[in-house]
């Protein structure tokens, strides 16, 4: 889904250009056909500050002006709740139903505003406020689906690395040391590539991951790994804007010489011009990587960009790669079986596959580990209505 990975880069962009952060939380609720983004930064008893997309203006207007913190049922309730980093609540999660009809957040505030739903993701928890992105949606679109809200997680991880560098700028008098600084802090590698792929910057953890996974000597930067030079390339061509041909991958992953494994996307740097690092080059791209943990499931954005699947496939695949029966996973993903084993064809022909053993295999080794011990696999029943 281009719109996701369009989404992910205008986050990293305001990162080191606050101002761009509207235009990132525009792209935000785009991604949910929502009315658009918006960060609050709620404590309960002061003034609640937001950064917003611009359609929302209005609404935070109106929220402060009638001190709306006062009964902000979803604030207040995440507070009570203890909510950390990666937890997502919506109106079912943190209200009842009659709440949902009667509470004035929902009668009066959401229906001057054109609100009907909202869903959003906990970020900062170490900060001494609640820190959420939040997403509001129409009455007539619908509440949000578990989908959506494991997506809106996703993105609220780029969002809370990206505002921890944003809100750092915002105190300092920023210089190319203090802005390396920031940068170090977070857990990401960031690699920055000049025309010829050359590195012109990297974080700590993007120095440990120039150590790890490219060749030492001077020059474009290479994998180690030969088999995964041509994709590598490919991709850094395609974010610098010399794609030709067939898309490249949006990620990959890249083999360290100890066997670890990091899930590496490359994104475009030309919305931020040498990314205020003080490099004599401009930036072209910029290179993100974060170790696959073998402990953890599979990420469903990177599988869906390592093998050109759409999120919601992606999310089936994680499922059945992990060992799940059809039948359960598609109660997992709120689907009927029969729409389960029709998506899970799909994925089978786009990867080349005819069993789910091998689909396991496959995404066993995006991660490099064992692969799980599932029930005995079943291919997939043709269902003829499928194809017409």
């Amino acid at each position: 889904m281009q719109v996701f990975s369009e989404t992910v880069s205008a986050i990293y962009e305001a990162a080191v250009r606050p101002e761009n952060w509207p235009a990132a939380l525009e792209k935000v609720g785009a991604c949910f056909d929502a009315e658009g983004a918006v960060i609050i930064f709620y404590s309960g008893n002061s003034e609640t500050d937001f950064i917003h997309s611009p359609g929302l203006h209005d609404a935070v207007k109106l929220y402060q002006a009638e001190d709306w913190h006062r009964k902000d049922l979803h604030a207040l309730r995440a507070m009570e709740l203890h909510l950390t980093a990666g937890d997502i609540f919506d109106d079912f999660s943190v209200a009842t139903r009659e709440e949902i009809g009667r509470h004035p957040i929902y009668t009066d505030f959401f229906r001057r505003v054109g609100f009907g739903w909202l869903m959003s993701c906990v970020v900062l928890p170490d900060s001494d406020k609640l820190v959420a992105l939040s997403v509001p949606r129409a009455s007539a679109k619908g509440p949000f689906s578990a989908a959506e809200m494991e997506t809106l997680r996703l993105i609220g991880s780029h969002v809370e690395q990206a505002l921890r560098i944003s809100l750092r700028i915002a105190d300092l008098d920023v210089t190319t040391a203090a802005l390396h600084a920031v940068l170090d802090k977070i857990d990401t590698g960031v690699l920055l590539l000049d025309a010829k792929r050359r590195l012109l910057f990297a974080n700590a953890c993007g120095q440990q991951s120039r150590a790890a996974l490219f060749e030492a000597a001077a020059g474009p930067l290479v994998p180690r790994t030969r088999s995964e030079r041509a994709v590598f390339a490919a991709m850094v061509g395609a974010a610098g804007g010399d794609a030709g041909g067939m898309e490249p991958p949006r990620a990959t992953v890249l083999t360290a010489a100890d066997g670890r494994r990091f899930a590496t996307r490359v994104l475009p740097a030309s919305a931020a011009p040498q990314w205020q690092i003080g490099a004599h080059d401009t930036a072209r791209t910029f290179i993100l990587t974060t170790p696959l943990e073998q402990n953890n499931a599979t990420d469903p954005a990177l599988v869906r960009d390592l093998f050109h699947l759409t999120l919601g496939e992606a999310r089936l695949a994680v499922l059945i790669g992990s060992g799940v029966e059809v039948r359960g996973a598609a109660s997992r993903l709120g689907i009927a079986e029969g729409t389960a084993r029709i998506v899970l064809k799909r994925i089978f022909r786009k990867l080349g596959i005819n069993r789910q053993a091998e689909l396991v295999l496959k995404l066993s080794r995006v991660a490099g580990i064992a692969p799980p011990s599932p029930a005995p696999a079943q291919a997939v029943t043709r269902n003829p209505a499928a194809d017409q």
